[in-house]
């Protein structure tokens, strides 16, 4: 159990969540797409828990990527923590060990909801969480080739600071983001902080040199932390990664999917325009990572259900926490490492002739193979690129895409708390005196008795306190579900299921040609 820590959750003020909304953050789908049938490993043929191991388990991911190679030298990722800036984590089993969620801030609209502080309540951040570092109670990565019953992250021992941005429904503001990763690198020395996961797309219509955020990641990146960001899932024929992911510094990951016994960029990855192109791509297809029970993509989406533990889910986003957990195995290994040198490390010796097509658009320099990274000599040049100034507007950074809740929009230079936005108020400073209000952070005792597992699922989200997200009266304004992606909302299009949302439209307060898999949506009450 992470020891408490007394210095200062990040928390949104109640009078701030009664007058704000936010913009969708910008996270792939949870469950498998049509696009292939998952394909079972050759051996070992299934797990002492009777689940089917696909090429999507984690047993097989990390021989694909070369981690346990690693595993069997000792190299772990103990030693590093990764920030994994998301909806938060979830006190399931396998990131329950003392050494795994090593801290937790809520800078999300549930910050002052009890029964959500802290807490995946929508599964997004779990999953990723997972894939990184997860590791089930008692498993040993050394023996875990004899054990697929066992759940590992690609770097088992590493550990994850959750920096939950997202609420039940995914809601963000991209200032939420920002803050997110201004925290962390305020707090990388104290939390060891050398890794950033940020699985997200803003839909800005900036350039790199002066989108906020991107500014934001970049700063992180001199700082010293290694930043993994999601190449986005729009599509082959959409020649642009999301934002942050057209920042140069950074390393932006495609998803990758088997196909036929081959590695193949699937048709929902995006693609790079020539000039900026995706760094590497990772398994990023029916990835099969850690539950959230009781979440809101645990509840309406059961088709990524695989058993008690396990959902499944594809996109970029899942690919960008493989890389992740990758870098973290590399600075566990070789701790002196640069975060350029880590970049050039692991694009310098990916496999470009283990993906098809070969086509540096659309998969970088290739297939991450983090064995041969470590095995490589550090790269000795730098990255020299024009310096991003964050001065474009805020409003720009949002995209064209905003939620609308209760009537307001979150529009133009203001941030989700109200505070005005300059364009440089928070560089080199902290979200203080009036702009994020409260005074504490945790390692938390968060495992006990005041997280029962499905506690949250019978509070009722009311007008007192679930005012800075209520479904009552919202509407996505702007873009409509189309081709089986989120376009506007930068969900980074992966799909939720087989078929497209094209024909379901959302009315205020329900899905209109859609159904909640059977979960009802009270105006007060989860039922």
């Amino acid at each position: 159990m992470a020891q408490q820590i007394t210095s200062t959750t990040l928390r949104l003020s109640r009078r701030a969540l009664a007058t704000t909304v936010a913009l969708t953050l910008g996270l792939t789908g949870f469950v498998a797409t049509g696009a292939a049938a998952d394909a079972t490993a050759t051996a070992p043929a299934g797990s002492a828990s009777g689940v089917a191991l696909t090429d999507g388990s984690l047993y097989n991911l990390v021989d694909q990527i070369g981690a346990r190679q690693l595993w069997q030298q000792g190299i772990t990722g103990r030693g590093v923590n990764v920030a994994v800036i998301d909806t938060g984590v979830a006190p399931v089993a396998a990131l329950s060990g003392a050494d795994k969620v090593v801290a937790m801030v809520d800078l999300s609209l549930e910050a002052e909801v009890p029964e959500a502080e802290f807490r995946d309540t929508y599964g997004h951040g779990t999953h990723m969480a997972g894939i990184i570092a997860g590791r089930d109670p008692g498993a040993v990565p050394a023996a875990a080739g004899g054990r697929p019953d066992w759940f590992l992250g690609v770097a088992p021992d590493a550990g994850i600071v959750s920096v939950k941005v997202g609420d039940n429904s995914g809601a963000v503001d991209v200032s939420q983001v920002i803050a997110g990763v201004d925290w962390a690198i305020d707090h990388a020395a104290q939390l060891n902080i050398r890794v950033i996961n940020l699985s997200y797309g803003s839909g800005s219509t900036l350039d790199s040199r002066t989108d906020p955020l991107s500014f934001a990641v970049e700063r992180a990146w001199k700082a010293g932390i290694v930043v993994v960001v999601a190449a986005g899932n729009d599509g082959r024929n959409e020649f642009e990664l999301g934002m942050p992911a057209q920042n140069p510094y950074v390393i932006a990951v495609a998803g990758a999917e088997r196909k036929n016994s081959r590695w193949q960029v699937p048709s929902w990855a995006t693609s790079g325009d020539g000039a900026r192109n995706p760094d590497v791509a990772a398994p990023g297809t029916s990835i099969v990572s850690l539950r959230a029970p009781g979440s809101r993509a645990d509840l309406e989406h059961p088709e990524g259900y695989v058993n008690e533990h396990l959902f499944k889910g594809t996109g970029s986003s899942q690919a960008a926490a493989v890389v992740s957990g990758a870098a973290a195995l590399l600075l566990s290994a070789r701790p002196h490492l640069t975060p350029d040198q880590a970049k050039g490390l692991l694009k310098g010796t990916a496999d470009d002739k283990a993906i098809t097509p070969r086509d540096v658009r659309k998969s970088g320099d290739g297939f991450v193979r983090v064995d041969a990274a470590n095995a490589a000599a550090a790269p000795t040049s730098v990255q020299n690129w024009p310096a991003a100034e964050g001065t474009g507007s805020l409003e720009a950074a949002r995209g064209a895409t905003h939620v609308v809740v209760n009537g307001t929009v979150l529009t133009g230079e203001v941030t989700v708390n109200g505070a005005r936005w300059t364009g440089a108020r928070w560089l080199g400073a902290r979200w203080t005196a009036g702009t994020w209000d409260g005074a504490r952070w945790t390692g938390g005792d968060w495992m006990g008795a005041r997280w029962t597992g499905a506690r949250w699922m019978g509070a009722r989200w009311t007008g007192a306190t679930w005012t800075g997200a209520r479904w009552t009266g919202a509407r996505w304004t702007s873009d409509a579900w189309s081709s089986a992606s989120w376009s506007g909302a930068r969900w980074l299009g992966a799909r939720w299921t087989d078929a497209s949302w094209t024909s379901v439209e959302w009315d205020g307060a329900r899905w209109t040609g859609a159904r909640w898999t059977s979960v009802g949506w009270a105006d007060s009450s989860w039922s």
